[in-house]
């Protein structure tokens, strides 16, 4: 029995897998975190880029400038290819400002792809010099939902997490 003990940890032919079965979950949480660090960096930026200039067209009030929700969710939409789906995960709100209280206080009201009723938004084209407070909210899948940091994201109940992008602007004088 003791002669077998000896011989079993003299034995270094299984060290390299050992060892690499230590490392590699930790190498590959890295590696995936990385990955989803980057597309979800990239899908935030395009939607504030979207955003940005689809709100430039409502401010300057230009006469193909989007005057509805739905108008305006289309347009952010055309700008935003990286966001699957995004007619159906998007939602978008633009209220009017009077006083600096009147700017929204609460959470994102995003879209709910569980099918349950989707939240009642607040849309407003405002009149002319008013200031106007626009959010977007976007609900997108992780890229690899059980590894690194996609575990950490907050989630919904069917596994996505939101992109939130926020603009002011005034409109202009008439």
């Amino acid at each position: 029995m003791r002669r077998a003990l000896k011989s079993l940890l003299k034995d270094r032919k299984a060290a390299t897998a050992v060892e690499f079965a230590f490392v590699a979950p930790l190498f590959f949480a890295l590696v995936f975190s990385t990955i989803e660090a980057g597309w979800t960096m990239t899908q935030g930026m395009m939607l504030d880029r979207a955003l940005d200039q689809t709100i430039r067209l409502v401010r300057l009030g230009s006469a193909d400038a989007p005057k509805t929700q739905d108008a305006i969710r289309s347009a952010i939409c055309s700008r935003t290819p990286v966001i699957l789906d995004c007619r159906n995960v998007l939602s978008v709100e633009m209220v009017q400002i009077n006083t600096p209280a009147d700017f929204p206080t609460d959470a994102a009201r995003c879209v709910d792809r569980s099918g349950a009723v989707n939240p009642t938004l607040r849309f407003s084209n405002g009149e002319r010099a008013s200031i106007m407070y626009v959010r977007a909210c976007a609900v997108v899948d992780p890229v690899t939902p059980l590894m690194g940091l996609a575990l950490a994201l907050p989630k919904d109940s069917t596994g996505g997490y939101r992109l939130v992008s926020t603009s002011a602007f005034m409109n202009e004088p008439g």
